[in-house]
């Protein structure tokens, strides 16, 4: 049940505009929820890399306004905490787990390499990784929406908006599967 509580706490946040809390409370839900998924995985980068890469199509349709994609790959080189293929690439799964998920739980503050954008702009690396704001509501389907947070509950009646209307997130939990005709009502 604490699953629901971070996310519903990570909504209110969110709604009064604070990202670094909302976005550490939606990390921690992925960390809970990739435990359930992943259960003989037993390192926690493994199991929320994984986590973030099978519902990355939810987290792109709702966090990365325009892309709905299965994976997305960033050319950069040399960065500190992340190891590239040879290529020089790396995983959004990366980016979100060492660079956003890392630096709230570990510094309490988001990293001065993150700049979060209005748009969707998938780039070289530059400096800064351009991440959408809507990120934040991509993750937070994506712990919504998984199969085995089913029997999960919030604290409070909190609500999501998709493409324009409200759902009490106490509907749609573990609800992957449903989703199309969800949107439909």
């Amino acid at each position: 049940m604490a699953i629901g509580n971070f996310v519903s706490a990570g909504v209110v946040f969110h709604n009064y505009g604070k990202r670094d809390v909302s976005l550490a409370l939606i990390c921690s839900a992925i960390d809970a929820t990739a435990q359930k998924v992943f259960p003989s995985e037993r390192k926690n980068n493994n199991r929320n890399k994984k986590f973030i890469s099978k519902y990355l199509r939810i987290i792109t349709a709702f966090g990365f306004p325009g892309i709905l994609a299965s994976g997305i790959r960033i050319k950069c080189e040399n960065i500190r905490d992340l190891h590239t293929d040879r290529d020089g690439y790396v995983g959004i799964e990366d980016i979100i787990y060492h660079i956003i998920r890392c630096g709230l739980i570990h510094e309490c503050e988001i990293d001065s390499r993150i700049e979060f954008t209005d748009d969707t702009i998938i780039d070289d690396f530059d400096g800064v990784f351009k991440i959408p704001k809507q990120v934040f509501w991509g993750l937070a389907l994506a712990v919504i929406l998984c199969e085995k947070n089913i029997g999960e509950v919030t604290a409070d009646e909190v609500s999501i908006n998709l493409n324009g209307k409200d759902f009490a997130i106490d509907e749609l939990w573990g609800q992957e599967g449903n989703l199309p005709t969800l949107l439909k009502r």
